[in-house]
């Protein structure tokens, strides 16, 4: 059987692609680290490491110990929580947008307490950079993004919901008054685009372009609340998700148009390991994400 410590040492030292680092981490010489690998590498009878002067590569064998390491580091804090806790109390870490969180967490998290109460929930709402990374090394179990589907090795990506996208402007914009904007009309007028849109920005250039309008500036944010306050202080106009501007658009703080010809839509991605088994409390999650978001699309089709 393979030593738990030594895959700790193995997964440090991965997470960082430096030996140094590890070291550190795991308040080690660095001659032990270069020990406890190479008597890891010996046990297996492969190499895991690339030593490129002082850059440090995984191998394709360690890439193939990665999900596998992981999961036996997961099973063995399991298994000493189930012994010192007398229940199998579990962490789910879930990585999702801050305004999707806002939009689905409310109706989400009652249901899961209900089918999940030992579980303790990690959430963050860190953009998509690290993404692929956390998810390959166990740092992260789901994500929930809203923004254009990709691929990457060992990640399964699932359009769980797209989500409308709507014009917003000052309630005292000329624009306010109508039901839909054209392309015409936003000639000279700023634009300020989030990272939830930016999957449908070529589309929106493309419509103005064809329509020979041109755009004051353009502003690109990460923050949908940033956003909404400066279409209320008449800084310009944006699309955003519908759902983030309904308790404005209901307060008459911003309007709301759709966009004139082809629909706007962000899909709403769930994103996990392929290869890894998903826990009882992150399939109970997933569920229930589909089960609202499945509401979503049936409020949508009624209406």
């Amino acid at each position: 059987m393979m030593d738990l410590q030594l895959l700790k040492t193995f997964l440090t030292v991965a997470a960082g692609l430096s030996f140094r680092k590890a070291a550190e981490t795991l308040h080690y010489a660095p001659s032990t680290v270069t020990a406890q690998i190479k008597a890891l590498e010996e046990d297996l009878g492969i190499p895991l490491f690339d030593r490129l002067g002082r850059r440090v590569l995984l191998t394709e064998h360690g890439q193939r110990l990665l999900h596998h390491a992981r999961r036996m580091m997961d099973l063995e804090a399991e298994t000493r929580r189930v012994l010192l806790d007398g229940e199998a109390s579990v962490e789910l870490a879930i990585r999702i947008s801050e305004s999707l969180g806002i939009h689905c967490l409310p109706w989400v998290l009652p249901r899961f307490r209900a089918r999940s109460p030992a579980t303790r929930l990690n959430l963050t709402t860190h953009s998509q950079h690290g993404l692929v990374r956390d998810l390959r090394h166990g740092v992260t179990d789901l994500a929930l993004l809203l923004g254009e589907p990709f691929s990457a090795a060992g990640l399964h990506v699932d359009v769980l919901h797209r989500e409308r996208l709507v014009v917003i402007v000052p309630p005292e914009s000329p624009l306010a008054t109508r039901q839909t904007v054209h392309p015409a009309d936003l000639e000279g007028v700023p634009l300020i685009l989030t990272r939830h849109v930016w999957s449908v920005r070529r589309l929106i250039e493309q419509a103005l372009l064809e329509a020979h309008v041109g755009i004051e500036g353009l502003v690109e944010c990460s923050s949908v609340e940033i956003v909404k306050r400066c279409v209320m202080a008449g800084q310009g106009v944006s699309v955003v998700p519908s759902f983030t501007v309904q308790e404005e658009v209901r307060q008459k703080r911003l309007a709301l148009l759709d966009w004139a010809g082809e629909p706007l839509a962000a899909p709403v991605l769930l994103v996990r390991h392929e290869e890894r088994s998903l826990s009882p409390a992150a399939a109970a999650f997933i569920d229930l994400l589909q089960a609202f978001f499945g509401a979503c699309r049936a409020s949508e089709s009624s209406t």
